[in-house]
């Protein structure tokens, strides 16, 4: 255990819990390349089985309303958009708006924007999001469809993996980043998004950043079979207060995501009050943040947006309890591979960023 700094105060974070999430989950309801036992009664067990509170419902936009064709590219742009069902408590609507340059595997990015209603059950004054004709719609057209339905408009695997879902760039009106996706665990991907997400703060922007299994498969309970996340790997836990849901402490930016095995937990105290990530205090603060993981050679990070790691420990299953007094700046704390970003990087953690002032 390390002490470095003695809190400034008995100052404590406002009463609340912290919910794990999904934001990026398919259906085979609304979405085509599923196992099809993406089901109404599937999901509840699928949720209590990935120790999930709540989670987005993000089908693809292509084939929202159009499984009822042989190939829902024979009929695009039907909707209505949000999957239909009577879903479980804790699911909240939301689309994976998906143009595509072309089928096959094109080399020109378009871009996959996760579209979250604001209000968690339906899109304003929409019949259909368009993501057709091929090669006809960009990125910053899917963006700006989800802004003006009412939605929260995340940058899904903006990297790729494959080219053909990295995002073209045509528009930064996005509002989040997922910065991991479940395909492939933590990999360099991921890393570029992360970076990415630094670049954007550093920027005078205020990106959320957030994470998403990607899962297409809800029996799937393998980490390590990288085609097919389970539900939850990553999870993005938000720290709800009272008289809110999940969805409001999304968009407030209250947000920690990470594979379950890992464990990570901020907050900024000063002599009056005490923040969490997604928050502004004055400084000077000291961060208080206790961390483990089960993988190896991980390593706990404190970062400042526009200057890089400030401290480092070496993490084990152990909690690790660490307090850093900082001046002003924007940081953020996480759990990361020692060396170069590899594929299927096991056990990472980040905090969404604390504000000093």
């Amino acid at each position: 255990m390390f002490l470095l700094l003695m809190a400034c105060s008995e100052v404590v974070l406002p009463q609340g819990e912290w919910l794990a999430g999904d934001l990026h989950v398919h259906s085979s309801v609304g979405s085509n390349d599923t196992d099809g036992l993406g089901t109404e009664e599937a999901l509840g067990p699928a949720m209590a089985n990935a120790g999930l509170d709540w989670l987005v419902l993000s089908d693809h936009s292509n084939c929202t309303g159009s499984m009822h064709c042989e190939d829902v590219e024979d009929c695009p742009n039907l909707g209505p958009e949000g999957t239909p069902g009577d879903w479980p408590d804790g699911v909240f609507v939301g689309s994976e708006i998906s143009p595509v340059a072309d089928l096959g595997a094109p080399a020109d990015p378009r871009g996959h924007v996760g579209c979250v209603a604001r209000n968690g059950r339906s899109f304003v004054g929409l019949e259909s999001f368009v993501d057709r004709p091929l090669g006809a719609v960009t990125g910053g057209d899917a963006l700006e469809q989800c802004l003006s339905s009412g939605g929260f408009a995340v940058l899904n695997h903006p990297f790729g993996p494959a080219p053909w879902v990295a995002f073209d760039w045509t528009s930064e009106a996005y509002e989040a980043m997922e910065v991991y996706n479940g395909g492939a665990r933590f990999d360099a991907t991921d890393a570029k998004a992360l970076e990415r997400w630094e670049e954007d703060l550093a920027g005078g922007r205020n990106v959320i950043p957030v994470g998403g299994s990607d899962g297409h498969r809800w029996s799937q309970t393998d980490p390590t079979d990288l085609l097919n996340p389970p539900l939850g790997w990553p999870r993005t836990w938000v720290h709800v207060r009272e008289g809110e849901t999940p969805l409001d402490a999304l968009f407030a930016g209250r947000v920690i995501i990470a594979e379950p095995g890992s464990h990570l937990r901020v907050h900024a105290k000063n002599r009056s009050v005490a923040v969490g990530p997604g928050e502004h205090i004055q400084g000077p603060v000291v961060l208080h943040i206790e961390a483990s993981a089960e993988a190896m050679d991980r390593m706990l990070q404190v970062r400042e947006i526009g200057v890089g790691t400030l401290k480092q420990w070496k993490l084990d299953e152990s909690v690790t309890e660490v307090q850093v007094e900082l001046e002003a700046g924007v940081y953020y704390a996480r759990i990361f591979p020692e060396g170069e970003v590899q594929l299927a990087e096991a056990g990472v953690a980040l905090s969404g960023a604390i504000f000093v002032d």
